[in-house]
């Protein structure tokens, strides 16, 4: 029997995700790069403009906070930024590794990297002009702020590009595959957080990637008009704002930190890194700081920033700080854990933890045992600003019955362990949503019998959903 919503969900709602690399290409008349570039005049490389439609503040040696010449947020900041080109003479594939363009902020050059420089057009766009060699088919992945890479936990370092035989021809071929292949390429990892380090925290400036996919013909040597590619650069955090009034809660809060996290990403997709040990794909992440303007004085912006945690990682936050209920009180010492649950009406279930997307922590009341919030999500846009969505404009309707299912008052549905018997929960949302089941009675094993069969329609302000019950193959 399936009694109410706190021992059966059916449905979590998650908000649609940032797409990762939004790209468009154009031909441009040829130009040349400001600065000293050795390859502008070499007539076997192709002029490419990577036009990333961020507003992005460009940080170079010099330059300060009012002299940025877009954003100047710290979490749009870009410091360094990673271009690694794979190439192929099939459009099939495979790819393997080419060559690799860098930018540094400070100047600095990269060891078998060639140097580029980022420049600025309009408010909006930050601008990489950058050469590479024709004759192939070739891909861009673009890393920002985040230059080292892991292989298996370990940094990669062995780039070696490729040979081809006779750019320009028909009889063109790869003769020498580089390494790594791009199959191996999109397996590398961020660095991997470390709970035991105190000081091993997700600060700005963030972590962004973009990609431009399909591949790019460079075949054609003689073609010299520069290419413009635009893209845009996604972060591949997920952050955290935190709503707090100590005068209101009597809650002065000193720290921050995640529980049931994940160590780091892979880069193309974004997906949380996995231990071959299960016991330690989850951590704690160390404790950060809660500081800033406006730390327990209303929104503090940007207090927590963490790798994206699956729903089934049940992860929560960790906040700790002090309480007092009056001025004469000595204040005690508290921690909170904060799960990732969103509900409307009393029904709910956990929420996913995203890359590129914002979570509010909207603190309601305290005591030196509970912890009272609201959560609310969204994407976390270019400017800097949110929309917010009070729990998604979520509408459920009336569950019905097949077969010899029967419905009841609060929900309730009872259903036999015949395959040919389900229900449906039909639902409205003013964004996507997933059906899951949460069993509550049992962890695991033959408790889990039943399974979740999502249908969307979409109408004018809103979608609407049924979710079939139904049991399990």
């Amino acid at each position: 029997m399936i009694k109410n919503r706190k021992q059966f969900s059916a449905w979590v709602i998650g908000l649609l995700a940032l797409s990762l690399a939004g790209c468009s290409e154009a031909e441009v008349p040829s130009a040349t790069t400001p600065g000293d570039d050795p390859l502008v005049n070499d007539s076997t490389r192709r002029e490419i403009i990577l036009g990333f439609q961020n507003k992005l503040n460009i940080k170079t040696a010099g330059t300060t906070r009012a002299d940025a010449p877009i954003a100047t947020t710290e979490e749009n900041e870009i410091t360094s930024l990673d271009i690694y080109v794979f190439s192929s003479d099939k459009e099939e594939g495979p790819y393997t590794y080419q060559e690799r363009f860098c930018y540094r902020s400070d100047g600095s050059t990269i060891p078998n990297a060639t140097k580029i420089i980022l420049t600025v057009e309009g408010d909006n766009v930050a601008l990489a002009t950058l050469r590479p060699k024709k004759g192939l088919f070739t891909k861009f992945y673009c890393i920002a702020n985040q230059p080292k890479l892991l292989k298996a936990g370990a940094e990669y370092t062995n780039f070696v590009a490729l040979e081809q035989s006779s750019p320009g021809a028909d009889y063109n071929i790869v003769t020498k595959a580089g390494i790594p292949t791009e199959t191996d390429f999109l397996t590398f990892t961020t660095p991997l957080l470390d709970p035991t380090e105190d000081t091993d925290i997700l600060l700005t400036p963030l972590p962004m990637v973009g990609s431009y996919s399909p591949a790019l013909d460079l075949r054609d040597i003689s073609m010299g008009s520069r290419t413009r590619i635009n893209m845009t650069l996604s972060r591949i955090v997920s952050r955290f704002d935190i709503i707090n009034d100590e005068k209101l809660s009597h809650l002065t809060i000193t720290g921050v930190s995640m529980g049931h996290g994940r160590k780091g990403v892979t880069f193309f997709p974004v997906v949380p890194v996995e231990d071959a040990d299960p016991d330690k794909t989850l951590i704690t992440y160390p404790d950060r700081d809660f500081d800033g303007a406006n730390a327990n004085k209303g929104t503090q912006t940007g207090a927590f920033y963490s790798y994206p945690s699956p729903i089934a990682d049940k992860g929560y936050l960790i906040i700790k700080g002090k309480y007092a209920l009056n001025q004469t009180d000595i204040p005690q010492e508290v921690s909170y854990m904060v799960e990732f649950e969103q509900s409307v009406a009393g029904t709910g279930g956990y929420i996913e933890v995203k890359p590129n997307h914002r979570y509010t922590v909207r603190i309601t009341d305290a005591d030196p045992f509970k912890l009272d919030v609201n959560i609310t999500v969204s994407d976390w846009t270019d400017g800097g600003d949110f929309e917010y969505q009070p729990e998604n404009e979520l509408a459920i309707g009336t569950l019905t019955g097949v077969g010899a299912t029967t419905i009841a008052g609060n929900n309730t549905a009872t259903v036999s362990p015949d395959e040919t018997e389900y229900f449906s929960i039909p639902f409205t949302s003013n964004s996507e949503a997933e059906c899951s089941i949460v069993y509550t009675s049992a962890a695991g094993g033959s408790a889990e019998w039943l399974k979740t069969e999502i249908t969307p329609v979409t109408r004018a302000g809103s979608a609407s959903y049924t979710c079939k019950v139904s049991k399990a193959d």
